[in-house]
């Protein structure tokens, strides 16, 4: 950045992830256990998942830890941390368009890890939110430890047009190793069976 588009602020530090530096919409920060302060960032796409950065010294960030995705049909590119707990998203890129019967691309859904030893991290569950009509999540939030929130698809849910195949979902993760599903809200008149009529669309939308 230079500086004179800059206001009240200044360069410190930069790191280019290993060269793979197309973050996406999700960062943590965690205080570790040893008092080291941990910057976790979600990858736009493949082929990675995750970074875990150490900033503790804020002039000197090292790459600590960096995933890989099973496929480059998915992409992570939301997570949150709440304490030492991870809520990372799985979205699959041709699920909403592909109408081939059947069709369930994965993983599609919200991956729980432990990151109380950052560098030794353990997935704790996965809850799948594949299904043929799901691209999975695509963005979550997990602030309070107890529910993650986001905008996903499911197994049961048939959109009417393929591009409403994302709703809002929460799950009860306070027993992070069985998360649950304890609440969902979609847009009358999105959904196959709905009484409602379909929504009007917005002709210039992107993505309408």
């Amino acid at each position: 950045m230079s500086q004179d588009k800059a206001l009240n602020m200044k360069l410190v530090s930069q790191n280019t992830l290993e060269g793979f530096g197309g973050v996406g919409e999700g960062m943590g920060m965690q205080v570790a256990k040893d008092g080291r302060r941990i910057m976790w960032l979600a990858h736009e796409g493949a082929p990675k998942i995750f970074s875990g950065v150490d900033v503790t010294d804020i002039k000197n960030p090292k790459v600590i830890v960096q995933t890989e995705l099973p496929h480059d049909h998915v992409r992570s590119n939301s997570l949150e941390v709440t304490g030492d707990i991870m809520a990372v998203a799985y979205q699959c890129w041709k699920a909403a368009d592909d109408r081939t019967p059947g069709f369930n691309e994965k993983p599609a859904g919200v991956e729980l890890f432990d990151i109380s030893d950052p560098e030794n991290f353990k997935s704790i569950s996965f809850f799948d939110c594949s299904g043929p009509f799901s691209m999975g999540v695509h963005q979550l939030w997990f602030a309070d430890g107890e529910y993650v929130h986001f905008a996903g698809g499911a197994p049961d849910f048939e959109p009417i047009n393929p591009k409403d195949s994302q709703f809002y979902r929460c799950i009860d993760v306070r027993n992070p190793s069985k998360p649950e599903e304890v609440g969902r809200w979609w847009y009358p008149g999105t959904r196959k069976g709905d009484t409602e009529a379909p929504p009007a669309r917005h002709p210039n939308a992107i993505g309408a």
